[in-house]
């Protein structure tokens, strides 16, 4: 776990505050690859989360524990590949935020070309990650994201001004929940990954119901959210994997986040975990600025 402190400001405006990925609580023994990555810096933050793949010679995931999952796992996987891809070639280009998900989405697809002879949706899946990133400039937060990474924001007493919205939990699953396979089974996670996983042409009831994951196909460019924001003075921004997701419309997290304290905060999320894996254990990560104009 790593976090930070930075006491400069950077034209008096914005502070880094924090950055941290929590491993899954379920993690055996550690041997389980950390798939979220990110990149931070003094006006800019990008998080992805890597894509979880399948297990080695194993189609039925019912059929093994944790632990044997955690062996089969491949390591390093392309979920992490694909993730830290990501945030690198963030950090080295310009443009606008969309743009440069265009070009991780260029660099995923090589590693793809590179790694998946021919993409069977399961072992040899398409690496891949979904994300969510912003730059502050000016008072202005400008983001983009695509899936259910996201960006919040929450004035100084802790009421929410903005969130972005997850494409896949408003328009894919109350679909994909309809398909009546069980998910440990290999054509459940077939057809999610073929049929609705940056799928431009999976049309339901007059309209998309796919979602984006940034795996190096053409399609990814069409699922990618971007706008801005008008910030003011004492404005928290997060951005966050999904593992922090339910986290955030909880009163003690926004406590947390409002009187923010480094030890205090991790003390607390790592006692959610335990106290509920479903909502609260899986790996998770955050990056914090606070806007001190």
């Amino acid at each position: 776990m790593e976090y930070f402190f930075i006491i400069l400001l950077v034209s008096e405006v914005f502070m880094l505050v924090y950055k941290s990925t929590f491993d899954n609580i379920k993690n055996v023994d550690g041997n389980f690859p950390i798939e979220d990555q990110y990149f931070a810096s003094s006006d800019e933050a990008i998080v992805a989360d890597g894509i979880t793949r399948d297990p080695i010679g194993c189609s039925d995931l019912a059929s093994i524990s944790q632990e044997e999952f955690v062996k089969k796992y491949p390591n390093p996987s392309g979920a992490y590949l694909a993730a830290k891809e990501i945030c690198n070639t963030f950090s080295i280009t310009t443009g606008s935020l969309y743009e440069r998900l265009i070009k991780c989405n260029d660099s995923v697809k090589l590693l793809n070309n590179k790694y998946i002879l021919k993409c069977d949706y399961l072992e040899s899946d398409y690496y891949g990650a979904v994300a969510s990133c912003i730059r502050i400039e000016n008072n202005i937060l400008n983001y983009a994201y695509i899936c259910d990474c996201g960006v919040i924001v929450y004035d100084k007493k802790g009421n929410i001004k903005f969130q972005t919205a997850d494409d896949k939990e408003l328009y894919s699953d109350p679909y994909i929940n309809k398909i009546g396979i069980p998910w440990n089974l290999a054509e459940a996670r077939v057809i999610v990954r073929r049929d609705y996983r940056n799928n431009i042409n999976n049309i339901k009831d007059g309209k998309c119901v796919s979602y984006g994951a940034i795996t190096g196909e053409d399609a990814v460019r069409e699922f990618i959210r971007y706008g801005s924001f008008n910030l003011e003075k004492n404005d928290i921004v997060l951005v966050y994997s999904d593992g922090f997701t339910k986290f955030l419309h909880d009163g003690d997290f926004v406590e947390q986040i409002v009187n923010f304290d480094v030890l205090k905060f991790e003390d607390y999320v790592n006692k959610k975990a335990l106290s509920d894996y479903s909502k609260y254990g899986k790996e998770k990560t955050i990056v914090m600025f606070i806007n001190k104009e």
